[in-house]
């Protein structure tokens, strides 16, 4: 836990009062199309601004600001471009890729965070995106909204599927079904490491042509299936192992366990129900991100919240599943495992 009065006094202070200056100088650069225009070709700050139609007052600065942040370099001519971790997450294409999670948590989180005082005073979700209680259901059936969600969810699963693909036994299981898997990006990897898997998502039926499109566009048709339906309506199919993902977060205690019961009942005998979430781990170094994350959620969401390592274990325990343990995703991500006797 870091007490910024004692690490530096009131400079210690105004950093952290004041970051959302530096996060917005990144969130603008990939707004304005830099990084993608820097990935093309290197410029000076005066061709910057000729390519993205920006004014000479401030560019020179901010071109300078995010080069101290470590996002660009300039040799001695004065030519811009990206830095490593800039090409690595800044600039579409790579395997890194953050921008549809970055675009959309400039558009919809940053305004949300502004009105985090309400939220706290209410407990009401501050986003502009939706109304009312069925907010996925409200996002699907927009495809301007439903891309950004989409490209939110894969930017942030992306990351972790090398050590899903590691940290569990596959070999001894058949079949693995997904619940609130969206375009199947987590599963393909995981077929592709372990192509005897018969893998299907689940997630509701807005989503399945883009789940098609998906398949087809990365090569995965017919090796991932698609089961279209609400998992809080009736049984789950059964698969030897169930997972969700970045998606338990997004529903309140009671919603949570009748997932956790109906997810037990999906289960076979010897499977295992899988969960990832940046669960709140007391002393863990993700602990202060994770409650912050959890405060994301309470604004993004109409019942969202983080939860405790030991909240989910009891629940995993009160559903039946006779033993539960967890290791980390990396990413602040922690994997818990539940598994039926």
């Amino acid at each position: 836990m870091t007490d910024a009065s004692a690490a530096g006094g009131p400079a210690a202070v105004l950093g952290q009062a004041m970051a959302f200056q530096y996060a917005k100088l990144v969130l603008t650069g990939l707004e304005l199309g830099l990084f993608e225009a820097l990935a093309k070709e290197p410029g000076t700050e005066e061709e910057l601004r000729g390519r993205l139609g920006l004014h000479a007052r401030g560019t020179g600065h901010f071109l300078a600001a995010l080069a101290e942040l470590g996002f660009l370099e300039r040799d001695a001519a004065g030519r811009y471009r990206n830095a490593a971790l800039t090409r690595d997450s800044l600039v579409p294409g790579g395997e890194g890729y953050l921008g549809g999670f970055l675009r959309a948590a400039d558009q919809v989180m940053y305004p949300a965070w502004g009105k985090l005082s309400e939220s706290l005073r209410t407990g009401a979700p501050q986003a502009a995106t939706f109304s009312g209680e069925d907010m996925f259901g409200e996002l699907y059936d927009s495809e301007e909204k439903k891309g950004g969600l989409v490209g939110m969810a894969e930017d942030a699963s992306r990351p972790l599927i090398p050590a899903l693909t590691s940290r569990f036994d596959w070999s001894a299981h058949r079949s693995v079904l997904e619940l609130g898997g969206c375009r199947g990006n987590v599963l393909a990897g995981l077929v592709r490491a372990h192509p005897h898997l018969e893998a299907r998502v689940f997630d509701l039926p807005q989503m399945e042509p883009d789940f098609t499109a998906h398949m087809a566009a990365i090569g995965m048709t017919g090796k991932v299936g698609f089961h279209g339906g609400d998992f809080f309506a009736g049984p789950l199919p059964a698969a030897d192992v169930v997972m969700i993902g970045h998606s338990l977060i997004d529903w309140n205690d009671e919603q949570r366990q009748a997932l956790v019961r109906a997810a037990f009942a999906a289960v076979r005998p010897g499977g295992a129900f899988l969960v990832w979430d940046p669960v709140i781990v007391h002393g863990a170094d993700s602990y202060l991100r994770n409650l912050v994350r959890s405060l994301n959620l309470q604004l993004m969401t109409p019942h969202g919240t983080g939860y405790d390592l030991e909240q989910c274990a009891a629940w995993m325990r009160a559903a039946g599943f006779a033993s539960v343990g967890h290791t980390t995703l990396g990413h602040d991500v922690t994997l818990v495992v539940a598994r039926k006797g």
